[in-house]
């Protein structure tokens, strides 16, 4: 689902007005994307639209990064 983070526990899209209170709380999101080449996308306070955090060489490299970040508290995923 492009653009809205799912609530697993209803099976419910966040839209994006609750979006925009998750980061105005500090949170950032974050998704991967392969197009042109791997990378992590995020989306954060101030940057409501999706800009790219990092790219890598590989889609494994990507990923390994992506669980690292989400270890960090403030840090969700899409």
């Amino acid at each position: 689902m492009a653009g809205f983070m799912l609530n697993l526990k209803k099976n419910k899209a966040m839209d994006t007005n609750s979006q925009m209170k998750v980061m105005a709380a500090g949170f950032r999101i974050i998704r991967t994307d392969d197009q042109p080449t791997p990378r992590i996308k995020v989306k954060e306070n101030g940057s409501y639209e999706w800009r790219t955090l990092e790219k890598f060489e590989t889609k494994a490299a990507r990923d390994r990064r992506f669980k690292e970040l989400l270890l960090v508290s403030t840090i969700i995923q899409d």
